[in-house]
Protein backbone atom coordinates (compact mmCIF):
# COMPACT_ATOMS: atom_id res chain seq x y z
CA UNK A 1 0.00 0.00 0.00
CA UNK A 2 1.22 3.61 -1.05
CA UNK A 3 1.17 5.76 2.01
CA UNK A 4 -0.81 9.17 0.51
CA UNK A 5 0.73 12.32 2.69
CA UNK A 6 -0.75 16.10 2.88
CA UNK A 7 0.91 18.37 1.39
CA UNK A 8 -1.06 20.98 3.40
CA UNK A 9 -0.20 20.93 7.11
CA UNK A 10 0.20 23.62 9.82
CA UNK A 11 1.39 21.21 12.40
CA UNK A 12 4.86 20.94 14.09
CA UNK A 13 7.29 18.19 13.05
CA UNK A 14 6.97 15.02 14.85
CA UNK A 15 3.38 16.11 16.32
CA UNK A 16 0.57 13.70 16.34
CA UNK A 17 -2.80 14.59 15.66
CA UNK A 18 -6.55 12.94 15.51
CA UNK A 19 -8.99 13.74 12.71
CA UNK A 20 -11.97 14.37 15.02
CA UNK A 21 -14.57 15.45 12.66
CA UNK A 22 -15.52 17.06 9.35
CA UNK A 23 -16.82 20.65 8.62
CA UNK A 24 -18.85 22.17 5.86
CA UNK A 25 -18.32 21.80 1.86
CA UNK A 26 -17.81 24.92 -0.15
CA UNK A 27 -16.00 25.65 -3.78
CA UNK A 28 -12.37 27.43 -4.32
CA UNK A 29 -11.78 30.20 -6.50
CA UNK A 30 -11.81 28.06 -8.97
CA UNK A 31 -15.40 26.32 -8.58
CA UNK A 32 -13.72 23.28 -6.90
CA UNK A 33 -14.88 21.60 -4.15
CA UNK A 34 -13.59 21.62 -0.84
CA UNK A 35 -13.84 20.25 2.66
CA UNK A 36 -12.96 21.74 5.98
CA UNK A 37 -11.23 18.85 8.22
CA UNK A 38 -11.20 18.83 11.77
CA UNK A 39 -7.89 17.87 13.46
CA UNK A 40 -7.34 17.30 17.60
CA UNK A 41 -4.10 18.35 19.22
CA UNK A 42 -3.09 16.72 22.58
CA UNK A 43 -3.96 19.88 24.62
CA UNK A 44 -7.27 18.95 22.92
CA UNK A 45 -7.17 22.10 21.08
CA UNK A 46 -9.31 22.04 17.40
CA UNK A 47 -7.13 22.79 14.13
CA UNK A 48 -9.04 22.96 10.87
CA UNK A 49 -7.41 22.52 7.14
CA UNK A 50 -9.47 22.52 4.11
CA UNK A 51 -8.53 19.87 1.54
CA UNK A 52 -9.86 18.70 -2.07
CA UNK A 53 -13.25 17.05 -1.78
CA UNK A 54 -10.94 13.87 -3.54
CA UNK A 55 -9.39 13.50 0.15
CA UNK A 56 -13.46 12.22 1.39
CA UNK A 57 -13.78 8.41 0.61
CA UNK A 58 -9.81 8.39 2.71
CA UNK A 59 -10.99 10.65 5.94
CA UNK A 60 -12.16 8.32 8.42
CA UNK A 61 -12.92 9.87 12.07
CA UNK A 62 -10.19 8.72 14.72
CA UNK A 63 -7.47 8.69 12.37
CA UNK A 64 -4.22 9.38 13.92
CA UNK A 65 -1.82 11.53 11.64
CA UNK A 66 1.65 12.75 12.35
CA UNK A 67 3.77 14.67 9.95
CA UNK A 68 1.04 14.92 7.32
CA UNK A 69 0.70 11.39 7.10
CA UNK A 70 -2.04 8.78 8.14
CA UNK A 71 -0.16 6.63 10.84
CA UNK A 72 -1.43 2.76 9.74
CA UNK A 73 0.11 1.51 12.24
CA UNK A 74 -1.08 3.22 15.03
CA UNK A 75 -4.20 2.23 16.70
CA UNK A 76 -7.29 3.56 15.71
CA UNK A 77 -9.84 5.03 18.11
CA UNK A 78 -13.27 3.14 18.94
CA UNK A 79 -14.53 -0.68 19.28
CA UNK A 80 -16.18 -2.62 16.11
CA UNK A 81 -19.62 -3.58 16.75
CA UNK A 82 -22.41 -4.91 14.40
CA UNK A 83 -26.07 -2.53 14.69
CA UNK A 84 -29.61 -4.12 13.73
CA UNK A 85 -31.29 -1.29 11.58
CA UNK A 86 -34.90 -1.78 10.67
CA UNK A 87 -34.93 1.55 8.65
CA UNK A 88 -31.97 3.70 8.20
CA UNK A 89 -34.77 6.73 7.67
CA UNK A 90 -36.11 5.87 11.11
CA UNK A 91 -33.90 8.84 13.13
CA UNK A 92 -33.90 12.39 13.99
CA UNK A 93 -32.07 14.96 12.56
CA UNK A 94 -29.54 17.10 14.93
CA UNK A 95 -26.60 18.72 14.89
CA UNK A 96 -23.11 18.30 15.95
CA UNK A 97 -23.63 20.70 18.79
CA UNK A 98 -26.16 17.88 19.88
CA UNK A 99 -23.85 14.99 20.75
CA UNK A 100 -22.85 14.23 24.40
CA UNK A 101 -19.98 16.06 24.93
CA UNK A 102 -18.70 12.68 26.40
CA UNK A 103 -18.99 11.45 23.16
CA UNK A 104 -17.66 14.67 21.25
CA UNK A 105 -16.06 17.99 22.16
CA UNK A 106 -15.96 20.57 18.87
CA UNK A 107 -14.54 23.46 20.82
CA UNK A 108 -17.35 25.80 20.44
CA UNK A 109 -16.31 25.74 16.62
CA UNK A 110 -19.53 26.96 14.80
CA UNK A 111 -18.74 25.08 11.56
CA UNK A 112 -18.07 21.90 12.88
CA UNK A 113 -21.05 21.99 15.54
CA UNK A 114 -23.53 23.16 12.68
CA UNK A 115 -23.09 19.99 10.47
CA UNK A 116 -25.97 17.27 10.48
CA UNK A 117 -26.18 13.87 12.93
CA UNK A 118 -28.50 11.26 12.64
CA UNK A 119 -30.03 10.17 16.00
CA UNK A 120 -30.93 6.62 16.45
CA UNK A 121 -32.73 4.77 19.16
CA UNK A 122 -32.00 0.95 19.05
CA UNK A 123 -32.75 -1.44 22.07
CA UNK A 124 -32.23 1.53 24.52
CA UNK A 125 -29.02 2.97 23.21
CA UNK A 126 -28.67 6.48 21.55
CA UNK A 127 -26.44 6.28 18.18
CA UNK A 128 -25.31 9.11 16.72
CA UNK A 129 -24.30 9.00 13.03
CA UNK A 130 -22.38 11.66 11.13
CA UNK A 131 -24.29 12.57 7.71
CA UNK A 132 -21.18 13.02 6.31
CA UNK A 133 -20.78 9.22 7.14
CA UNK A 134 -23.92 8.16 6.07
CA UNK A 135 -22.63 9.68 2.41
CA UNK A 136 -19.57 8.36 2.20
CA UNK A 137 -20.44 4.81 3.25
CA UNK A 138 -23.51 4.97 0.56
CA UNK A 139 -21.81 6.48 -2.45
CA UNK A 140 -18.37 8.02 -1.81
CA UNK A 141 -15.80 4.75 -2.66
CA UNK A 142 -13.65 6.59 -4.55
CA UNK A 143 -12.37 10.08 -5.84
CA UNK A 144 -14.42 10.10 -8.71
CA UNK A 145 -17.74 9.27 -7.38
CA UNK A 146 -16.90 11.95 -4.70
CA UNK A 147 -16.51 14.92 -7.72
CA UNK A 148 -19.62 13.97 -9.13
CA UNK A 149 -21.65 13.13 -6.47
CA UNK A 150 -21.30 17.41 -6.20
CA UNK A 151 -22.31 18.20 -9.63
CA UNK A 152 -26.12 18.10 -11.00
CA UNK A 153 -26.98 14.85 -13.07
CA UNK A 154 -23.27 13.98 -12.23
CA UNK A 155 -23.41 10.36 -12.43
CA UNK A 156 -24.90 10.76 -15.83
CA UNK A 157 -21.44 11.91 -17.14
CA UNK A 158 -19.24 8.12 -17.01
CA UNK A 159 -22.47 6.34 -18.58
CA UNK A 160 -22.36 5.49 -22.50
CA UNK A 161 -25.67 3.39 -22.40
CA UNK A 162 -27.48 1.65 -19.81
CA UNK A 163 -30.19 -0.79 -20.11
CA UNK A 164 -32.05 -3.58 -18.07
CA UNK A 165 -33.47 -6.62 -20.20
CA UNK A 166 -34.64 -9.82 -18.95
CA UNK A 167 -32.81 -9.56 -15.48
CA UNK A 168 -29.83 -8.60 -16.85
CA UNK A 169 -28.00 -5.07 -16.68
CA UNK A 170 -25.96 -3.90 -19.45
CA UNK A 171 -23.19 -0.68 -18.65
CA UNK A 172 -21.30 0.88 -21.01
CA UNK A 173 -19.11 2.87 -19.23
CA UNK A 174 -16.98 5.74 -20.72
CA UNK A 175 -13.67 7.24 -20.86
CA UNK A 176 -14.57 9.65 -17.93
CA UNK A 177 -14.80 6.53 -15.68
CA UNK A 178 -10.88 5.93 -14.91
CA UNK A 179 -10.03 2.37 -15.95
CA UNK A 180 -8.57 1.43 -12.57
CA UNK A 181 -11.82 1.20 -10.84
CA UNK A 182 -13.68 -0.06 -13.82
CA UNK A 183 -11.13 -3.20 -13.62
CA UNK A 184 -12.55 -3.63 -9.69
CA UNK A 185 -15.86 -5.80 -9.98
CA UNK A 186 -17.05 -4.49 -6.92
CA UNK A 187 -16.77 -1.01 -7.59
CA UNK A 188 -18.69 -1.67 -11.16
CA UNK A 189 -21.12 -3.24 -8.66
CA UNK A 190 -21.18 -0.15 -6.37
CA UNK A 191 -22.38 1.89 -8.83
CA UNK A 192 -24.89 -0.12 -10.82
CA UNK A 193 -26.36 -0.22 -7.31
CA UNK A 194 -26.62 3.37 -7.30
CA UNK A 195 -27.75 4.23 -10.64
CA UNK A 196 -29.95 0.50 -11.14
CA UNK A 197 -32.27 1.35 -7.71
CA UNK A 198 -34.22 4.47 -7.99
CA UNK A 199 -34.34 5.16 -4.33
CA UNK A 200 -30.44 4.76 -4.29
CA UNK A 201 -30.66 7.08 -6.86
CA UNK A 202 -32.83 9.73 -5.80
CA UNK A 203 -30.91 9.88 -2.37
CA UNK A 204 -27.75 10.86 -4.61
CA UNK A 205 -29.01 13.32 -6.63
CA UNK A 206 -30.89 14.60 -3.29
CA UNK A 207 -27.03 15.98 -2.29
CA UNK A 208 -26.68 18.33 -4.82
CA UNK A 209 -30.33 19.51 -4.98
CA UNK A 210 -30.44 20.42 -1.40
CA UNK A 211 -26.93 22.20 -1.30
CA UNK A 212 -28.52 23.82 -4.30
CA UNK A 213 -31.72 25.27 -2.77
CA UNK A 214 -30.02 26.10 0.19
CA UNK A 215 -27.89 28.33 -1.58
CA UNK A 216 -30.80 29.18 -4.03
CA UNK A 217 -32.47 30.54 -0.82
CA UNK A 218 -29.85 32.89 -0.04
CA UNK A 219 -28.89 34.28 -3.37
CA UNK A 220 -31.31 33.30 -6.43
CA UNK A 221 -29.57 35.30 -8.50
CA UNK A 222 -26.06 33.31 -8.41
CA UNK A 223 -26.88 30.72 -5.75
CA UNK A 224 -23.31 29.48 -6.30
CA UNK A 225 -21.58 32.12 -4.71
CA UNK A 226 -22.84 30.64 -1.35
CA UNK A 227 -20.99 27.78 -2.07
CA UNK A 228 -17.75 29.64 -1.56
CA UNK A 229 -19.49 30.06 2.11
CA UNK A 230 -19.82 26.95 2.90
CA UNK A 231 -23.05 24.69 3.44
CA UNK A 232 -22.98 21.93 5.71
CA UNK A 233 -24.41 18.40 3.93
CA UNK A 234 -27.46 17.36 4.32
CA UNK A 235 -29.64 14.69 1.88
CA UNK A 236 -32.11 12.08 1.97
CA UNK A 237 -31.45 9.01 3.17
CA UNK A 238 -32.50 5.88 0.87
CA UNK A 239 -34.67 3.55 2.08
CA UNK A 240 -33.31 0.23 2.81
CA UNK A 241 -34.55 -3.43 3.85
CA UNK A 242 -33.64 -4.37 7.41
CA UNK A 243 -29.90 -4.93 7.49
CA UNK A 244 -26.60 -5.18 9.81
CA UNK A 245 -24.33 -2.13 9.79
CA UNK A 246 -20.74 -2.88 11.06
CA UNK A 247 -19.38 0.22 12.79
CA UNK A 248 -16.48 1.55 14.72
CA UNK A 249 -17.38 3.40 17.62
CA UNK A 250 -17.10 4.99 20.75
CA UNK A 251 -19.40 4.18 23.90
CA UNK A 252 -20.47 6.15 26.88
CA UNK A 253 -22.86 4.43 28.89
CA UNK A 254 -26.04 4.05 26.81
CA UNK A 255 -24.68 6.60 23.78
CA UNK A 256 -23.20 5.82 20.87
CA UNK A 257 -20.92 7.92 18.41
CA UNK A 258 -20.27 6.30 14.97
CA UNK A 259 -16.61 7.02 14.14
CA UNK A 260 -17.25 4.72 10.56
CA UNK A 261 -19.38 2.54 8.85
CA UNK A 262 -17.42 0.17 7.85
CA UNK A 263 -20.17 -2.21 5.93
CA UNK A 264 -23.54 -2.65 5.09
CA UNK A 265 -25.95 -5.52 4.15
CA UNK A 266 -29.03 -6.57 2.34
CA UNK A 267 -28.43 -4.22 -0.48
CA UNK A 268 -29.95 -5.48 -3.79
CA UNK A 269 -29.54 -4.58 -7.36
CA UNK A 270 -32.81 -5.49 -9.41
CA UNK A 271 -30.91 -7.58 -11.98
CA UNK A 272 -29.39 -10.84 -11.54
CA UNK A 273 -26.43 -10.18 -13.73
CA UNK A 274 -24.27 -7.36 -14.02
CA UNK A 275 -22.57 -6.54 -17.93
CA UNK A 276 -20.27 -3.93 -18.11
CA UNK A 277 -17.56 -2.89 -20.48
CA UNK A 278 -15.17 -0.02 -20.67
CA UNK A 279 -13.16 1.40 -23.83
CA UNK A 280 -9.62 0.83 -22.19
CA UNK A 281 -10.58 -2.94 -20.83
CA UNK A 282 -9.93 -4.73 -24.40
CA UNK A 283 -9.24 -8.05 -25.04
CA UNK A 284 -5.90 -9.52 -25.54
CA UNK A 285 -4.84 -11.01 -28.45
CA UNK A 286 -1.44 -12.81 -28.17
CA UNK A 287 1.18 -12.76 -30.83
CA UNK A 288 4.31 -14.68 -31.36
CA UNK A 289 6.77 -11.38 -31.30
CA UNK A 290 9.54 -10.07 -28.78
CA UNK A 291 7.97 -7.99 -25.58
CA UNK A 292 9.09 -4.91 -25.44
CA UNK A 293 9.37 -3.54 -21.47
CA UNK A 294 10.81 -0.21 -20.14
CA UNK A 295 12.91 0.26 -17.46
CA UNK A 296 11.40 3.59 -15.50
CA UNK A 297 12.20 4.86 -12.05
CA UNK A 298 9.17 4.71 -10.41
CA UNK A 299 7.82 2.05 -7.92
CA UNK A 300 4.50 0.57 -7.30
CA UNK A 301 4.90 1.05 -3.89
CA UNK A 302 6.21 4.80 -3.96
CA UNK A 303 4.58 7.51 -1.56
CA UNK A 304 2.26 10.22 -2.75
CA UNK A 305 1.67 13.62 -2.07
CA UNK A 306 -1.35 15.21 -2.37
CA UNK A 307 -0.77 18.47 -3.46
CA UNK A 308 -3.44 21.39 -2.89
CA UNK A 309 -2.89 23.12 -5.85
CA UNK A 310 -5.92 23.69 -7.67
CA UNK A 311 -5.47 22.50 -11.03
CA UNK A 312 -7.94 19.43 -12.71
CA UNK A 313 -5.53 16.73 -12.88
CA UNK A 314 -5.50 14.65 -16.03
CA UNK A 315 -7.57 11.68 -16.03
CA UNK A 316 -4.91 9.60 -17.28
CA UNK A 317 -2.75 9.91 -14.54
CA UNK A 318 -3.04 8.99 -11.13
CA UNK A 319 -6.79 7.65 -11.42
CA UNK A 320 -7.74 6.75 -7.72
CA UNK A 321 -4.19 5.61 -6.78
CA UNK A 322 -4.82 6.17 -3.52
CA UNK A 323 -5.38 3.22 -1.31
CA UNK A 324 -8.84 3.79 1.23
CA UNK A 325 -10.03 1.81 3.81
CA UNK A 326 -13.04 -0.46 2.31
CA UNK A 327 -15.90 -0.20 2.90
CA UNK A 328 -18.05 -3.68 2.48
CA UNK A 329 -20.94 -4.12 1.03
CA UNK A 330 -22.96 -7.04 1.28
CA UNK A 331 -25.96 -8.07 -1.30
CA UNK A 332 -28.87 -10.24 -0.89
CA UNK A 333 -28.15 -11.71 -3.90
CA UNK A 334 -24.90 -10.96 -5.30
CA UNK A 335 -25.04 -10.76 -9.13
CA UNK A 336 -22.81 -12.48 -11.23
CA UNK A 337 -20.70 -9.93 -13.08
CA UNK A 338 -18.99 -10.50 -16.74
CA UNK A 339 -16.97 -7.84 -18.21
CA UNK A 340 -17.34 -7.39 -22.00
CA UNK A 341 -14.47 -6.39 -23.38
CA UNK A 342 -15.87 -5.50 -27.09
CA UNK A 343 -12.66 -4.10 -28.59
CA UNK A 344 -9.16 -6.22 -29.28
CA UNK A 345 -5.34 -5.23 -28.00
CA UNK A 346 -2.95 -7.31 -30.10
CA UNK A 347 -0.09 -8.23 -27.66
CA UNK A 348 3.28 -9.64 -28.35
CA UNK A 349 3.76 -12.73 -26.22
CA UNK A 350 7.34 -14.07 -27.18
CA UNK A 351 11.05 -13.29 -25.30
CA UNK A 352 11.22 -9.83 -23.15
CA UNK A 353 13.34 -7.54 -24.68
CA UNK A 354 14.20 -4.12 -21.97
CA UNK A 355 14.12 -1.23 -23.39
CA UNK A 356 16.54 1.00 -20.71
CA UNK A 357 14.76 4.60 -21.92
CA UNK A 358 11.80 5.86 -22.15
CA UNK A 359 8.21 6.49 -19.87
CA UNK A 360 6.45 4.09 -18.79
CA UNK A 361 6.71 0.48 -17.42
CA UNK A 362 8.39 -1.58 -15.15
CA UNK A 363 9.50 0.04 -11.88
CA UNK A 364 13.47 0.27 -11.16
CA UNK A 365 13.73 2.64 -8.19
CA UNK A 366 11.53 4.39 -5.37
CA UNK A 367 10.66 7.70 -5.40
CA UNK A 368 7.65 9.90 -3.94
CA UNK A 369 5.38 11.71 -6.72
CA UNK A 370 2.54 14.66 -6.00
CA UNK A 371 -0.87 13.71 -7.18
CA UNK A 372 -3.72 15.80 -7.13
CA UNK A 373 -7.42 14.72 -5.96
CA UNK A 374 -9.22 17.61 -8.17
CA UNK A 375 -11.51 16.84 -11.05
CA UNK A 376 -10.48 15.54 -14.23
CA UNK A 377 -9.53 16.84 -17.51
CA UNK A 378 -12.02 15.61 -20.37
CA UNK A 379 -10.03 12.25 -21.93
CA UNK A 380 -6.68 13.31 -19.75
CA UNK A 381 -5.04 14.34 -22.72
CA UNK A 382 -6.90 17.68 -23.91
CA UNK A 383 -4.95 20.52 -22.07
CA UNK A 384 -7.06 23.81 -20.93
CA UNK A 385 -6.58 27.06 -22.51
CA UNK A 386 -4.57 29.70 -21.06
CA UNK A 387 -6.90 32.87 -20.99
CA UNK A 388 -6.60 35.35 -17.99
CA UNK A 389 -9.70 37.17 -17.43
CA UNK A 390 -12.19 33.92 -18.68
CA UNK A 391 -12.42 31.78 -15.37
CA UNK A 392 -12.52 28.39 -16.41
CA UNK A 393 -14.65 25.61 -14.19
CA UNK A 394 -14.43 21.87 -14.09
CA UNK A 395 -15.52 20.01 -17.52
CA UNK A 396 -18.05 18.40 -15.02
CA UNK A 397 -19.94 21.39 -15.38
CA UNK A 398 -20.58 21.52 -18.90
CA UNK A 399 -24.11 20.34 -18.32
CA UNK A 400 -25.56 19.96 -21.65
CA UNK A 401 -22.00 19.57 -23.62
CA UNK A 402 -21.67 15.72 -23.30
CA UNK A 403 -22.26 15.18 -27.13
CA UNK A 404 -19.22 18.50 -27.79
CA UNK A 405 -17.13 16.50 -25.63
CA UNK A 406 -17.15 13.91 -27.25
CA UNK A 407 -16.76 15.23 -30.89
CA UNK A 408 -13.87 16.60 -29.55
CA UNK A 409 -12.36 13.39 -28.35
CA UNK A 410 -12.80 11.82 -31.86
CA UNK A 411 -11.36 14.77 -33.68
CA UNK A 412 -8.25 13.73 -31.40
CA UNK A 413 -8.73 10.32 -32.26
CA UNK A 414 -9.56 9.77 -34.85
CA UNK A 415 -7.61 12.70 -37.03
CA UNK A 416 -4.49 13.58 -33.96
CA UNK A 417 -5.68 17.06 -34.16
CA UNK A 418 -4.01 19.21 -31.83
CA UNK A 419 -6.62 20.61 -29.52
CA UNK A 420 -7.32 22.30 -26.49
CA UNK A 421 -10.00 22.64 -24.55
CA UNK A 422 -12.15 24.88 -21.26
CA UNK A 423 -15.32 25.31 -20.05
CA UNK A 424 -16.47 29.03 -19.16
CA UNK A 425 -19.61 29.94 -17.08
CA UNK A 426 -21.83 32.54 -19.11
CA UNK A 427 -21.78 35.91 -17.54
CA UNK A 428 -24.81 36.80 -15.47
CA UNK A 429 -27.49 39.40 -16.18
CA UNK A 430 -30.02 37.61 -18.19
CA UNK A 431 -32.24 34.50 -18.13
CA UNK A 432 -30.33 32.89 -20.63
CA UNK A 433 -27.51 32.62 -17.94
CA UNK A 434 -29.40 30.46 -16.08
CA UNK A 435 -31.17 27.02 -17.60
CA UNK A 436 -34.76 26.26 -16.31
CA UNK A 437 -33.26 23.63 -13.66
CA UNK A 438 -31.28 26.50 -12.29
CA UNK A 439 -27.94 25.43 -13.36
CA UNK A 440 -25.92 28.47 -14.38
CA UNK A 441 -25.34 27.97 -18.07
CA UNK A 442 -21.49 26.99 -19.72
CA UNK A 443 -19.98 26.97 -23.00
CA UNK A 444 -16.71 25.26 -23.98
CA UNK A 445 -14.15 27.00 -26.35
CA UNK A 446 -11.85 24.54 -27.98
CA UNK A 447 -8.50 26.05 -29.22
CA UNK A 448 -7.55 23.79 -33.07
CA UNK A 449 -4.36 24.27 -34.09
CA UNK A 450 -2.89 23.32 -37.71
CA UNK A 451 -0.25 23.55 -39.66
CA UNK A 452 -1.41 26.80 -41.34
CA UNK A 453 -3.89 28.72 -39.17
CA UNK A 454 -5.39 28.64 -35.39
CA UNK A 455 -9.08 28.47 -34.99
CA UNK A 456 -11.44 28.18 -32.17
CA UNK A 457 -14.64 26.46 -31.96
CA UNK A 458 -17.19 27.81 -29.18
CA UNK A 459 -20.28 25.46 -28.58
CA UNK A 460 -22.95 26.67 -26.25
CA UNK A 461 -24.46 23.94 -23.69
CA UNK A 462 -27.79 23.16 -25.05
CA UNK A 463 -29.16 20.99 -21.73
CA UNK A 464 -32.72 22.56 -22.36
CA UNK A 465 -32.42 21.76 -25.83
CA UNK A 466 -31.81 25.81 -26.53
CA UNK A 467 -31.28 26.40 -30.40
CA UNK A 468 -27.97 28.37 -31.00
CA UNK A 469 -25.53 27.52 -33.62
CA UNK A 470 -21.35 26.25 -32.78
CA UNK A 471 -19.31 29.32 -33.96
CA UNK A 472 -16.24 28.50 -35.88
CA UNK A 473 -13.72 31.62 -35.23
CA UNK A 474 -10.24 32.07 -37.47
CA UNK A 475 -7.92 33.96 -36.43
CA UNK A 476 -7.02 35.28 -39.88
CA UNK A 477 -5.56 38.66 -38.56
CA UNK A 478 -2.84 36.98 -36.13
CA UNK A 479 -4.44 38.56 -32.88
CA UNK A 480 -2.25 38.37 -29.59
CA UNK A 481 -3.73 35.75 -27.46
CA UNK A 482 -5.21 38.69 -25.30
CA UNK A 483 -6.57 39.98 -27.73
CA UNK A 484 -8.37 36.65 -29.06
CA UNK A 485 -9.63 36.33 -25.30
CA UNK A 486 -10.90 40.00 -25.17
CA UNK A 487 -12.78 38.98 -28.48
CA UNK A 488 -14.59 35.57 -26.93
CA UNK A 489 -15.19 37.56 -24.00
CA UNK A 490 -16.95 40.16 -25.88
CA UNK A 491 -19.28 37.56 -27.32
CA UNK A 492 -20.60 35.51 -24.61
CA UNK A 493 -21.72 38.63 -23.32
CA UNK A 494 -23.56 39.91 -26.25
CA UNK A 495 -25.23 36.52 -26.65
CA UNK A 496 -26.48 36.94 -23.18
CA UNK A 497 -27.95 40.18 -23.43
CA UNK A 498 -29.52 38.99 -26.79
CA UNK A 499 -31.00 36.72 -24.98
CA UNK A 500 -29.43 33.56 -26.47
CA UNK A 501 -29.09 34.50 -30.19
CA UNK A 502 -25.92 35.38 -32.23
CA UNK A 503 -26.40 39.21 -33.59
CA UNK A 504 -24.86 38.87 -37.01
CA UNK A 505 -24.55 42.68 -36.81
CA UNK A 506 -22.04 41.89 -33.64
CA UNK A 507 -20.37 39.19 -35.28
CA UNK A 508 -19.59 40.69 -38.17
CA UNK A 509 -17.97 43.61 -35.65
CA UNK A 510 -15.87 40.78 -34.13
CA UNK A 511 -12.11 40.19 -35.48
CA UNK A 512 -12.27 37.19 -35.62
CA UNK A 513 -13.23 35.94 -39.09
CA UNK A 514 -16.62 33.69 -37.73
CA UNK A 515 -18.72 30.93 -39.33
CA UNK A 516 -22.23 29.28 -38.05
CA UNK A 517 -22.75 25.73 -38.15
CA UNK A 518 -26.68 25.06 -37.16
CA UNK A 519 -27.40 22.06 -35.32
CA UNK A 520 -29.71 19.39 -36.65
CA UNK A 521 -32.42 17.17 -34.74
CA UNK A 522 -30.67 13.99 -36.95
CA UNK A 523 -27.00 15.00 -36.46
CA UNK A 524 -25.29 11.88 -34.54
CA UNK A 525 -21.76 12.38 -32.93
CA UNK A 526 -20.09 10.74 -36.22
CA UNK A 527 -22.39 13.40 -38.81
CA UNK A 528 -21.27 16.48 -36.43
CA UNK A 529 -17.74 15.54 -35.42
CA UNK A 530 -17.68 15.62 -39.82
CA UNK A 531 -19.35 18.41 -40.24
CA UNK A 532 -16.97 20.33 -37.85
CA UNK A 533 -13.66 18.52 -39.71
CA UNK A 534 -14.83 20.16 -42.67
CA UNK A 535 -15.30 23.71 -41.92
CA UNK A 536 -11.69 23.60 -39.92
CA UNK A 537 -10.08 22.47 -42.93
CA UNK A 538 -11.49 23.76 -45.97
CA UNK A 539 -11.50 26.87 -44.25
CA UNK A 540 -7.68 26.79 -44.06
Amino acid sequence: MCAAKFRRWQFDKGETVELCWIGSLFTGIKGDWRMNVAFRRSDKSIAIIDHPIGVWPMLRLGQIYTDNAFEVTRPIAGIVETIQVTDIQQGQLVFGFDVPSKLLYLDKQKDLGKQYVWKYEINGFEYYVPMLEWARCLFVKNRTLAHLILQPHGLEQIFENVKLRDETMFIDFNRLLPVTIAQNKDSALHIAWIHGNGTIRNSWDSIYSYLFRSASKKDSLDPKSIFRKGIALKFDLPFLDPCEVLVRCIRKGNQVLVLEIMGISSLKLPAEKLVYSHPVMKKQITYDGPKKTRITDQSEQEDLEITDDNDFAKENTHQDVLDVPPTFYGFAQKPEIIIDRKERRKVNAGEEVILPIGRGGKNQNDGAKEVSLEDTAIGGEVPPIEFESLQAVPMSEGIGLEDFFKVIRKLIDDYGMNIKMSVFQLPLGKRYSVCDNGVRRTCALAQVTTAVSQKYILEMARPDGWSISTLILTNERKLTVREIEKNIKYLLEEVVRKGGHWDQYILNGCNLDIQKLKHYQNDDIVAWEERIYRKIVDYN
